[in-house]
């Protein structure tokens, strides 16, 4: 049960990771500092370790690319949004 209970904390550690992340690279956050993104990202890496350690190197790395897809599809909506606002307001 521990080790369930770890997972979920890991698997909820590297999308909180994601997003920070790419928030930094291509969000509204644009102006984050290189070191922020690097830490997020070598973060990241710990967490696949820690990750893999419970369920294997190949299902951690699919996990990560999924984690990481969910965010930038979020991003991407949130961006979006952002934009049709905007444009309604030039209306």
């Amino acid at each position: 049960m521990k080790a369930e209970s770890e997972v979920a904390r890991l698997r909820r550690q590297i999308e909180e990771e994601y997003a920070a992340a790419l928030w930094g690279l291509r969000g509204l956050a644009c102006w984050a500092r290189h070191d922020f993104i690097n830490a997020r990202m070598g973060r990241l890496a710990e967490l696949e370790e820690a990750l893999s350690a419970h369920i294997g190197l190949e299902r951690a790395q699919e996990e990560m690319a999924a984690a990481y897809e969910r965010q930038r599809r979020a991003l991407r909506a949130v961006a979006s949004e952002r934009e049709r606002t905007e444009d309604d307001g030039r209306e």
